[in-house]
């Protein structure tokens, strides 16, 4: 398989087992207007504060954001930290039974200050000792249980001593036998102890570092490459170059070299952990590595554009990987939840219609410019194939649902395209929440779906006429459904 928008609809199948150091990330933002008169230093007047689950948990809520399932496992403190991080991470849905409290460490905390967008200090406290070996076996156990449910798995490595050579090669060799990859997001100058693993996910910088190999041009990438490759008997090697995009690397064969997304880039955290979860996310759900590596690439180049250790939905990966109007326009009904939670965030107004769309005529091209108007933001939905054959009898769809929905992402009224299989858009809609809800004037009010929900919440339905009264059964010589 090598269609990402096939790739993105089977992510919701899979479930990754992440691996790796805990970090809870703490962000106080506010203004600086003055300089304390007790040192040369700022004095920020601080006006938010909030934590984010980071570190390995970063990888972790990139999986979820991408609708696929996680398992999480790693230590925290017995600490406030440690129960705030575990509820973060909980509150994304991922399964967190491989979290593990210690008695002997904190929770790692990095907490950043910021202000006017740029981050003036970072604090960290944290434990760098290696695990005890209690606490590589707790969490060893807790992670042997579910690898047979599992696609892949991730180490996320920070440095912080949960990943130590012993849990490594435990975790390793289970999956191996259970014949799960491995990728790893690697820290430190020493890479044999990733052996066995299927896949490194290095930066330039850390590949360099540990081969004692410069990693600039191509040349030197496939040299560094190599000798990484032989240390760790890694399948293939990705090495992320920021600007530069990416190279994959295989023992004996040149680079694969990947241009990067052109995007201005507001703030690199959590970059690697947004390729690592994808490259995962994109193998285990069918592509190859090459493609996998450019679908990572994708979702990297999104993050950047954020502040903080963000995550990408599917939509916007799939945006970022098919730069065309259906890449832009096409949303799955799981996104349409937090689509409309962000279009009135930004004070757009929103229109919904839905019908089955699948032989357009200049009457649905008016109704769709005449809804447009209605609002900012227009959101069509349409039925998949096999419900409008349900629903119209065949020969219909005339229009298959793929080019259906290029058709209609193509219309320049139309914002976003949703196909949906159930029998009527009453879910759409309750997740939508749209201003309001529109259909043909050849529906009475009583008919229009999904009315009721529309108008319980304050929103507003409306009856558009058709030119013409075009009809598509009458113009594909049909009698209309009863």
């Amino acid at each position: 398989m090598n269609d990402p928008v096939a790739m993105i609809e089977r992510l919701p199948t899979v479930t990754v087992l992440v691996v790796g150091d805990l970090i809870l990330d703490h962000y106080i933002t506010g203004t600086t207007e003055r300089v304390s008169p007790e040192a040369p230093v700022p004095v920020v007047l601080q006006q938010h504060d909030r934590y984010i689950a980071g570190g390995a948990a970063n990888v972790v809520r990139n999986i979820r954001a991408a609708g696929a399932r996680a398992i999480c496992a790693g230590v925290i403190g017995h600490d406030a930290e440690g129960q705030m991080l575990r509820e973060r991470i909980a509150e994304t849905g991922a399964d967190c039974s491989g979290i593990v409290p210690v008695d002997d460490r904190p929770t790692t905390l990095k907490t950043r200050i910021v202000s006017q967008g740029q981050q003036m200090l970072r604090i960290d406290r944290e434990q760098r000792a290696p695990l005890d070996d209690s606490a590589i076996e707790r969490i060893v156990t807790a992670c042997c249980a579910p690898l047979n449910s599992c696609d892949a798995v991730i180490l996320s490595d920070y440095g912080k001593g949960v990943l130590t050579p012993r849990l490594i090669a435990d975790i390793v060799s289970a999956a191996r036998q259970a014949g799960k990859p491995v990728f790893v997001d690697p820290k430190g100058r020493d890479f044999s102890r990733y052996r066995g693993a299927t896949a490194l996910t290095p930066n330039a910088r850390e590949a360099a570092e540990a081969s004692g190999l410069p990693a600039g041009t191509p040349e030197q990438i496939q040299q560094t490459a190599s000798l990484l490759l032989n240390v760790t008997d890694a399948q293939y090697l990705v090495i992320t170059r920021g600007a530069q995009g990416f190279a994959l690397c295989r023992p004996g064969a040149e680079p694969v070299l990947g241009a990067a997304t052109a995007r201005e880039v507001f703030d690199v955290t959590g970059a690697g952990d947004t390729f690592v979860a994808f490259l995962a996310l994109a193998v285990a759900a069918g592509l190859p590595p090459e493609a996998a590596a450019h679908t990572a690439n994708a979702a990297a180049g999104v993050v950047v554009a954020k502040q903080g250790a963000a995550t990408v939905s599917p939509y916007e990966l799939q945006a970022a990987l098919i730069p065309t109007p259906r890449g832009r326009k096409l949303r799955t009904p799981s996104d349409l939840a937090a689509l409309g939670e962000a279009l009135r965030a930004a004070g757009r107004k929103i229109v919904f219609t839905n019908g089955c769309f699948d032989f357009i005529h200049a009457g649905h091209v008016a109704m769709l410019q005449r809804a447009r108007a209605l609002g900012d933001v227009l959101v069509l939905a349409t039925n998949t194939d096999d419900v409008i054959t349900r629903l119209k009898g065949a020969p219909r769809p005339v229009i298959p649902q793929t080019l259906r929905e290029d058709l209609l992402a193509s219309i320049e009224a139309v914002d976003y395209v949703v196909a949906f299989s159930d029998e009527t858009p009453h879910r759409l809609i309750r997740d939508l929440r749209p201003d309001v809800l529109v259909k043909g004037s050849n529906y009475t009010p009583e008919q229009i779906e999904g009315r009721e929900i529309v108008e319980a919440y304050g929103g507003r339905v409306e009856r558009i006429e058709i030119i013409g009264n075009i009809s598509t059964a009458e113009l594909l010589g049909q009698r209309p459904a009863s």
